[in-house]
């Protein structure tokens, strides 16, 4: 396992087993599995290589764990509305989110909503960062590509009345877009979308331009390139994967990929359509995940599937990352700070209610939950010592001083405590 230079994470609509799993690419084994409901397509996401995150297809609700085997703690941070996509930047102090047509940026350490983006009329569907979080693109069923700069963004944060306008809206696709890719150089990469309308197209990030429009035979539902951007692979709605070598010559801006063209190469083993692509870092391999539960892991050189692995639904997120420390060395200090997003847009200057339309729960934990526990046991005997009142005046006192306490410690239990206790006073007086 300490070889491994990259690992594998999955995750189905069924949720029969597992909300999301790592696994090994290689030996194709389960290395780490996590557990809760299912996440929705575009929305897991590795937070700073120490949690996973992933939002509920049906709720607003976005799911949080730790991808250190000891913790078992799980977190569930309520949203302003249900989540179509997420994503979080590399450095891991930003989390951008969809909620239907409007994107929302949180910075993660404080939980504070920084931002709120309305730009698409549709509901968005992909969300991608460049690889040095400078930006980020978003897509969705409007037909728009919109590239924004991040730090453009956040620069009038806290200021509902400013409309920050993107960097770049590409309006070239007719149909709603399904999958995004952004290649490596930061805010100098290339952008590939790829869309129902059986096309993908290749944008540049620094000048706005389409530099290249590929058109297939097919409806086009996930895209990918190899880390040097030197083959592409579009999934198809048919199950057929296409594999475009970028520098045939001559180079064409546009270009109609037919299946039976010799230099375009078909990887077949889907029997519905292709919904995650991803390819290894050293370009050897391309996992697929399709609608008919399985997850492939070919051979780009010959076009051979070498391994399969079974799910119990069809596939929502499939991708590679670089093997986290987490999983190596269960004693990895953790460098990434978690808490509650907040529903209410921050403004700098102003006092916060940090708990404020946001409800956190933490499951299994421990101690936690012994400490809430035993303090229950000790009102509940209070309670019950106070039946028999010898001074009611000095009992009504302590009563005053335990809602008082029990009010600012804002737990759903201490409040329903309170007003056992409250109950109690009435009697009293």
């Amino acid at each position: 396992m300490s070889t491994m230079q990259e690992v594998l994470v999955t995750s189905d609509a069924a949720g029969q087993q597992w909300n999301s799993s790592i696994w090994d690419p290689v030996a194709g084994t389960s290395l780490l599995t996590f557990k809760g409901s299912t996440s929705a397509p575009h929305t897991l996401s590795i937070l700073n290589n120490e949690y996973i995150l992933g939002a509920l297809p049906t709720k607003s609700v976005i799911q949080v764990w730790s991808l250190q085997k000891t913790d078992n703690t799980q977190m569930q941070i309520v949203c302003p509305g249900r989540v179509t996509s997420l994503t979080t930047t590399p450095d891991g102090n930003y989390c951008i989110a969809a909620v239907s047509e409007n994107i929302h940026i949180w910075q993660v350490c404080t939980g504070h909503l920084l931002t709120v983006l309305s730009r698409h009329y549709q509901q968005i569907k992909c969300i991608k960062c460049t690889d040095d979080g400078t930006c980020f693109v978003t897509a969705g069923d409007d037909n728009l590509v919109i590239a924004w700069n991040l730090a453009k963004v956040l620069a009038d944060c806290g200021n509902p009345s400013h409309q920050v306008e993107p960097d770049h809206v590409w309006s070239h696709h007719s149909l709603p877009v399904t999958d995004l890719f952004i290649g490596s150089g930061g805010n100098r990469a290339r952008v590939v979308s790829s869309s129902l309308d059986q096309t993908c197209k290749m944008y540049d990030l620094v000048s706005g331009d389409l530099l290249c429009n590929l058109v297939f035979d097919v409806s086009i539902t996930s895209v990918t390139m190899d880390t040097a951007e030197y083959r592409l692979f579009a999934g198809g709605s048919n199950g057929v994967i296409h594999c475009i070598d970028m520098f045939e010559m001559p180079v064409q801006k546009e270009r109609h990929i037919e299946k039976e063209s010799e230099d375009i190469t078909c990887f077949e083993g889907h029997k519905k359509q292709v919904t995650c692509l991803c390819v290894s870092i050293n370009g050897g391999k391309l996992i697929s995940g399709s609608d008919d539960c399985n997850v492939k892991i070919w051979d780009v050189f010959s076009g051979q599937c070498t391994k399969t692995l079974d799910h119990k639904g069809m596939l929502t997120n499939v991708f590679l990352i670089p093997t986290p420390p987490a999983l190596l060395d269960l004693n990895t200090p953790r460098n990434c700070i978690i808490k509650p997003f907040q529903r209410h847009l921050y403004i700098p200057g102003e006092q916060t209610d940090e708990s404020d339309g946001t409800v956190t729960m933490m499951f299994n934990h421990s101690e936690k939950m012994e400490s809430v526990v035993d303090y229950m046991s000790d009102v509940s005997s209070y309670l019950s010592q106070i039946t028999e009142i010898s001074d009611p005046e000095e009992e009504l006192a302590k009563c005053k001083e335990e809602i008082a306490m029990l009010k600012s410690a804002n737990h759903k239990l201490f409040q329903f405590a309170a007003k056992g206790i409250l109950h109690q006073e009435e009697q009293i007086t």
